[in-house]
């Protein structure tokens, strides 16, 4: 089931909180294989025993560790659409934000987590399918201030927006194809964009390039 909102920011303040912060770095580091308890327990000076203590295994950890980035994403999502800023600079904000994320660690890591741990994959998924609500907020803003045409559709813009992210944005993609994913985000930003916005909303990303 696809979840649209998110707990607030996690507390690092707990016992928890610097387990999963710290599990986090170490993937973005050495990716889910190299990935282990052992070192985790000796970085943060703690054994092992008081890391299962919260997390009974690894696979539940590596599950709380992608939740609480998820929590992260969506939080500063929240935050972008409260900006006080064109809608369009949101959009492009957002985009920033998913691709910074993603830069964090190789593509080659990421298909590690798919091949290893689908049922998290699967969670991954459904989290980017839920940031629809965010972006068709952000369509919406720019529809009612003139920047996206009337006529378009914007459940249905949004919906397509983020399955074709979903369905395109998998790690065999990149490597078959040998790209970027900062390049395709960032092309398919461009022209996902240039496809919904009027001649008002034009000049506006134009006047920033």
């Amino acid at each position: 089931m696809i979840q649209n909102s998110f707990p607030s920011p996690p507390d690092t303040s707990t016992p928890e909180g610097p387990i999963l912060e710290h599990g986090l770095n170490l993937i973005f580091r050495d990716g889910v294989k190299g990935f282990t308890v052992e070192t985790l327990a000796k970085d943060l000076a703690m054994s092992k025993k008081t890391i299962y203590k919260f997390f009974p295994s690894k696979e539940v950890l590596l599950g709380r560790i992608f939740q609480y980035i998820s929590i992260i994403i969506a939080t500063k999502f929240q935050s972008i659409l409260k900006l006080d800023i064109n809608p369009l600079d949101k959009f492009e904000t957002a985009i920033d934000e998913i691709v910074k994320t993603i830069n964090r660690v190789s593509i080659s890591r990421v298909g590690e987590l798919k091949v290893r741990y689908p049922h998290i994959w699967r969670e991954i998924e459904e989290f980017r399918l839920a940031r629809r609500e965010d972006f068709l907020t952000i369509f919406k803003e720019a529809q009612d201030q003139g920047y996206v045409r009337e006529k378009v559709d914007l459940e249905l813009a949004s919906i397509i927006f983020m399955q074709t992210v979903n369905d395109i944005f998998q790690p065999e993609f990149f490597l078959k194809h040998d790209i970027g994913v900062k390049e395709t985000m960032l092309t398919y930003r461009e022209f996902f964009l240039r496809g919904i916005i009027t001649q008002k909303g034009l000049k506006h990303i134009e006047e920033k390039i």
